[in-house]
């Protein structure tokens, strides 16, 4: 691991100097600033706890890191956060995840200055997760459960697979598709395994596709010419689910009457009335994004959190036009 004796060997300066330009000091010129700021830059040096707490400046920020903003649940995440950390008196910086890269993040959140990290759904990675357990910056995830040193608020993914599948089952459908649910993203991968084992107790046929996937297109086009094409398709997330129906009516199908499309988020796009996305998920009232926020100040702060049931938060389901049984 990197320290600031390496720094300071690197700039060819003392260990003070770099503990001082660390500290914003004046006593020290900017040329000798500069050294030590490209010595730190080259070797992603990032201060652990102990020399971070010897920082009195407070930078007043919050990292955010998330996945895409196309997807939904991520744009609903960095947006609510950034408003309530405001409200909190922090500013926020966003860090997007490139699904193509996904370690670059995480390299990116070891440069910032920020007090606190607060990590969205996101795909983990062995290299970044490391990094930021050895970053000494407080941290926590929203969204998704985490093992990890940091602290999670999050709905129970498991379950909500789960519930996904009794409700499936309880209308009749024995032949079942489902979509989404890449083992490198956690929310998504607990999901599809919550379904399957629940399915494979009710020995149910299931047709799933669970790899980073990006055109659906084939894979449902694939799934509707099959002579035993499912009569239910249950998506990962409420934006696939919304795809599928968008592809579904497209090719001349009648959502329920030809096949019942269930999601899980209970996003507000599937609560809207053009779409009516029966979903598996959290009471609007339930606001997990302040609670990440409420969490995050916590530990920053090195306060006392209320923990988690383990798993995460209870969902619930969410009937609307888009299931029926059979």
């Amino acid at each position: 691991m990197v320290s600031s004796n390496d720094v300071a060997k690197l700039a060819g300066v003392s260990q003070a100097t770099v503990s001082r330009v660390l500290n914003n000091s004046e006593k020290v010129n900017a040329a000798t600033t500069k050294k030590v700021n490209d010595a730190i830059q080259e070797l992603n040096y990032r201060p652990n706890a102990a020399a971070r707490s010897l920082i009195s400046r407070k930078s007043g920020i919050i990292a955010l890191m998330c996945g895409p903003l196309d997807d939904p649940e991520n744009a609903e995440f960095s947006g609510k956060t950034i408003a309530y950390a405001r409200e909190k008196g922090f500013i926020t910086e966003l860090h997007i995840q490139d699904p193509n890269e996904p370690a670059a993040v995480f390299e990116s959140i070891g440069r910032s200055q920020a007090e606190g990290i607060l990590a969205g759904p996101i795909m983990l990675v062995g290299a970044g997760v490391e990094l930021l357990e050895k970053s000494g910056i407080p941290y926590a995830f929203c969204g998704m459960e985490y093992q990890g040193n940091g602290s999670f608020i999050s709905m129970d993914n498991r379950a909500a697979g789960s519930m996904a599948a009794d409700y499936i089952y309880s209308l009749n459908h024995r032949v079942v598709g489902w979509l989404g649910g890449n083992s490198d993203e956690p929310r998504l991968h607990d999901r599809y395994t919550g379904f399957l084992e629940r399915m494979k107790q009710q020995e149910i046929e299931i047709l799933s596709a669970t790899d980073a996937i990006s055109d659906w297109d084939p894979i449902l086009s694939a799934m509707m010419a099959r002579k035993d094409r499912p009569t239910a398709i249950v998506a990962a997330t409420d934006a696939i689910g919304a795809y599928a129906i968008d592809f579904l009516i497209a090719y001349g199908y009648s959502i329920p009457e030809d096949i019942s499309i269930v999601g899980i988020g209970n996003s507000k796009q599937a609560a809207m009335n053009y779409l009516g996305l029966t979903s598996v998920g959290l009471p609007g009232e339930t606001d997990i994004f302040k609670a990440g926020v409420d969490q995050l100040i916590a530990r920053i702060n090195g306060d006392s959190i209320v923990p988690v049931p383990k798993g995460g938060l209870m969902p619930e389901l969410f009937e609307r036009k888009s299931a029926v049984a059979i």
